[in-house]
């Protein structure tokens, strides 16, 4: 599966440069089967002239090529001021494994700009791990709803406890019922979709972890910090990298 040649396909279809391009979901998390789609996520950037017009266009491109591979992409402001905002998403992009294209020197600029902020983190992962929690069912769960509960409860606690943005791999997190941990990972991985039974105490111990991982989120002081300027600058400068031979 050639992915940049579909990226450059963008390029050329769309009038813009790819700054960044990464891979994102299943298999950024370290539970991809042989059969996972490819999920490519990317940043990109127009011509001058496009930010020029009082009428700002879309700033998503949404490319589902074939059943095994997706690839959406943020217009460059969009994805600064996502950033500003310590999205979840763009961050585990900006940190992944795979990367199918980086240029104009933009990922390591964007993570020079040391800005985090931790409470909409620890929401985000809280969100994903209660939503997949009330997937139980009698004693079961589906095996990725399991994983994705996992390393969400796993995720929300290595904020708590180191201060930064977690790994994308749940295979570097910390997760007390390795067994269970083990064996869902596997079935997983070998192509397995269906459900998986749960034991009581895991459980409880997510019911637990939810609630007082709730309670530090909410009590939790965020810092105050502004990176606009930076974030501003690092977008001019690539748009005069991207688009050297431009007149504006």
């Amino acid at each position: 599966m050639n992915i940049p040649t579909h990226l450059t396909h963008l390029e050329s279809a769309h009038n813009i440069k790819i700054c960044y391009a990464a891979e994102a979901g299943s298999r950024a998390f370290g539970y991809a089967s042989e059969a996972s789609d490819y999920d490519v996520r990317f940043i990109y950037i127009h011509p001058p002239e496009w930010y020029l017009s009082i009428d700002r266009g879309r700033d998503v491109i949404e490319a589902p090529i074939s059943e095994k591979l997706d690839m959406s992409g943020w217009e460059i402001t969009k994805g600064l001021r996502l950033y500003r905002k310590s999205n979840p998403s763009l961050l585990e992009w900006l940190q992944a494994d795979t990367v199918y294209a980086d240029r104009f020197s933009f990922s390591e600029a964007l993570r020079g700009i040391q800005h985090f902020r931790p409470k909409q983190a620890l929401f985000h992962f809280l969100h994903i791990a209660g939503n997949n929690e009330k997937k139980v069912k009698e004693g079961t769960i589906p095996v990725k709803a399991l994983l994705h509960m996992i390393r969400s409860i796993a995720g929300a606690r290595w904020i708590q406890e180191y201060g930064a943005f977690p790994p994308n791999d749940i295979r570097k997190l910390e997760f007390p019922f390795s067994d269970e941990f083990t064996r869902a990972l596997e079935l997983k991985q070998s192509g397995f979709a269906g459900d998986v039974p749960v034991s009581a105490s895991l459980l409880a111990y997510v019911k637990e972890e939810l609630e007082e991982l709730t309670r530090y989120a909410n009590l939790f002081i965020q810092a105050d910090s502004d990176p606009t300027e930076e974030l501003n600058r690092l977008f001019q400068i690539t748009l005069k990298k991207a688009w050297p031979e431009s007149r504006f």
